[in-house]
C-alpha cells in the first residue's frame, strides 16, 4: 500500500516583508541577502496565530473537496516548533475547528524542518492499520517571525510564517520508501522556550548537504532508482544554496527541484507542504510522477520519503 494525495492547501502570513526591511536597520544589502540565501521576500503574521495558519491551510485543503466526507479523517498530525501553547495541541484544536469526528487520533510532532516528512511516514503507518478509505490530514504550521532575533544579521532574513496541509489515503501499489538520520546536537541549531533561534550557519549548511544527500541516496537505493528517474525533489526550502549543492551532488538540473524560497523564505516544517500545494494547484503533479520529499532541521534531524510511480488524485 502506498500514500496517495487527495488534496492540498496552504496559508501564509498576511504581511509581505522585502529584503529592504532588513537593509533599513542592519549593515546588509538586498544583493547580499539574495546571494546568501536566495530569498527576496517572506511572509510574516500580523495578528494571526499558528492555529490560524494551520486552520486556514487545512480548510483550503478540504474546501477543494466539497463532497468529501470528513468523517473519513481518522488521523490528524501537525508538525510544528512554534505552537501557540503547549496544550491543547494544534491538531486537537483543528478537530473542533474543522468539524471532524471526535474518534480520531490527533497529535503534534516536533522534528523541526524535517517535521512534515516524519509526519507523513507516521501517517502512512497509522493508515495501514485502519479501515480502507481512511484519510489522514497532515500539515506543517509555523510562526517563525515570533522566534527570530531581528538583530541577528546572519539569520533574521531567513524565516517566514505559513502552513501547508495535505490530505492522504492509502491505495494499492508498491510501498513508499523512507530514510531518516539523527545527530544529537544541541549547539548547531536551537530554539529555546523563551529564546530566539540560534544557529551555526556553516555547520548547518554542511549537515544539510551531507545528510540530506545521504537520505535521498538511501531511498533511491531502496527503490532501485537512479537520481534522474525521480520527476520532482521537493526539498525543505531553507536556503537555495543548500538545495543547489544537493542538486549538483545528484548531478541533476534545476527543473527537477521546484523552489519557492525566493518568495516565501524558510517556513520550517511548513515549507515542503507549501511547495507541494503550489505544484498541486498548478497541475504539475499527476499520476505518473515519482516524487521525493526531503527535509532537515534542528535535532539535528533529516528525512526523505520517496513515492515511486506516485498516484495522485487531483481535484480541481
Amino acid at each position: 500500500m502506498k500514500l496517495s494525495l487527495i488534496s492540498s492547501g496552504k496559508a501564509l502570513g498576511q504581511r509581505e516583508i522585502h529584503n529592504e526591511h532588513f537593509v533599513s536597520y542592519l549593515d546588509t544589502t538586498d544583493q547580499w541577502i539574495r546571494e546568501r540565501s536566495g530569498i527576496s521576500t517572506r511572509r510574516w503574521v500580523d495578528d494571526e496565530s499558528t492555529v490560524d495558519l494551520a486552520f486556514a491551510a487545512s480548510e483550503e485543503c478540504l474546501s477543494r473537496l466539497p463532497d468529501f466526507d470528513r468523517s473519513k479523517i481518522k488521523v490528524v498530525i501537525c508538525a510544528t516548533v512554534t505552537p501557540d501553547e503547549v496544550v491543547p495541541a494544534i491538531s486537537a484544536q483543528l478537530q473542533d475547528l474543522l468539524g471532524l469526528d471526535t474518534d480520531i487520533l490527533a497529535f503534534d510532532i516536533n522534528a523541526a524542518c524535517s517535521g512534515l516528512v516524519y509526519a507523513l511516514e507516521i501517517a502512512r503507518n497509522l493508515l495501514r492499520v485502519r479501515p480502507a478509505g481512511t484519510a489522514a490530514l497532515v500539515l506543517g504550521a509555523e510562526m517563525l517571525s515570533r522566534k527570530t532575533d531581528m538583530q541577528d544579521r546572519g539569520s533574521c532574513f531567513l524565516f517566514g510564517d505559513g502552513a501547508g496541509a495535505s490530505l492522504w489515503t492509502l491505495h494499492e501499489g508498491e510501498d513508499d520508501y523512507f530514510s531518516a538520520k539523527t545527530v544529537g546536537d544541541t549547539e548547531m541549531l536551537t530554539v529555546g522556550l523563551n529564546e530566539p533561534i540560534r544557529m551555526d550557519g556553516r555547520a548547518v549548511f554542511r549537515f544539510a548537504v551531507s545528510k540530506m544527500s545521504d537520505c535521498i541516496r538511501d531511498v533511491l537505493e531502496k527503490a532501485d532508482l537512479a537520481p534522474d528517474e525521480v520527476d520532482y525533489y521537493l526539498l525543505h526550502q531553507a536556503n537555495q544554496r543548500i538545495n543547489d549543492a544537493i542538486m549538483r551532488d545528484l548531478k541533476l538540473t534545476g527543473e527537477r527541484f521546484p523552489s519557492n524560497i525566493a518568495r516565501v523564505g524558510n517556513t520550517s516544517s511548513a515549507s515542503i507542504g507549501i511547495l507541494m500545494e503550489e505544484l498541486y494547484r498548478s497541475g504539475q503533479l499527476d499520476g505518473s510522477k515519482t516524487i521525493c520529499l526531503a527535509g532537515f532541521g534542528g535535532g539535528m534531524s533529516c528525512g526523505a520519503l520517496l513515492m515511486k510511480g506516485h498516484e495522485i488524485h487531483v481535484v480541481g
